[in-house]
């Protein structure tokens, strides 16, 4: 197996109980998803998942690159395998530094602080934020639904921090299971976010445990679903919001 041979900081636990998260269950492979808006095809986004080892210490090696209508994104993610906490990440944002909208973003995570530099064509930002306690990373937040040990009537609340919107206090709640249209297999519906009135409702598949999709804007008055094509692809769908 191919290593990753980087430096970073151990994560250290601390008196805060983290969520149950149970990493170990998911399976590496790619995804590739569709997102639609308003019954249009408006980007794709392609994940990778592989396992591998930091320093010795088993983690997820985790490659998102996303593109839609003139933006494209690339994120680079090492997490522990089994609890998902985030130990590293680099991305870019645009194609090249020309891109007026380009930016370098480099970050390191532990128990206590994530520290790194957010650089754009107009200049670099040092970021340091101070933690209290198991934070992850709400970029991966799909990736997280599908590790944690959903049941029925579940819920769950998950410390976020993203680059671009800062701290937020997740909550995750299983509202229910259907068989999915794509495979004929059962899922969990699982409805997220910061905000009761403005949450994200994903499809976890129960095994093997995966991130199949999601809708946002789950109170508007249109909506698309979650489909499918005779391609190896997974799509990710979102409700048309009627403008």
């Amino acid at each position: 197996m191919k290593r990753l041979f980087l430096t970073a900081a151990c994560l250290v636990l601390t008196a805060a109980a983290p969520p149950p998260m149970q990493g170990e269950r998911l399976e590496a492979g790619a995804t590739y998803f569709v997102l639609k808006m308003d019954g249009q095809e408006n980007g794709r986004l392609w994940r990778v998942l592989r396992k591998t080892e930091l320093n010795g210490r088993r983690v997820w090696d985790i490659v998102l690159h996303l593109k839609l209508v003139g933006r494209e994104v690339r994120e680079h993610y090492v997490v522990d395998r089994a609890s998902l906490l985030p130990i590293m990440m680099d991305g870019t944002r645009g194609r090249d530094r020309s891109d007026r909208n380009w930016e370098r973003i480099r970050l390191r995570y532990d128990a206590r602080r994530i520290w790194g530099t957010r650089e754009s064509s107009s200049g670099s930002k040092r970021i340091s934020v101070a933690l209290n306690g198991p934070t992850w990373d709400g970029h991966l937040l799909g990736v997280m639904l599908a590790a944690l040990p959903l049941a029925e009537g579940g819920r769950y609340t998950l410390p976020t921090w993203q680059y671009d919107g800062g701290k937020k206090q997740i909550t995750a709640e299983v509202v229910g299971d259907i068989v999915a249209s794509y495979d004929g297999k059962p899922a969990w519906l699982v409805e997220a976010g910061d905000d009761p009135s403005d949450r994200v409702r994903y499809e976890i598949a129960r095994s093997p445990r995966a991130e199949r999709g999601y809708k946002e804007d789950l109170h508007a008055p249109g909506c698309v679903t979650i489909w499918e094509t005779s391609e190896a692809v997974l799509h990710v769908s979102r409700l048309e919001t009627g403008r």
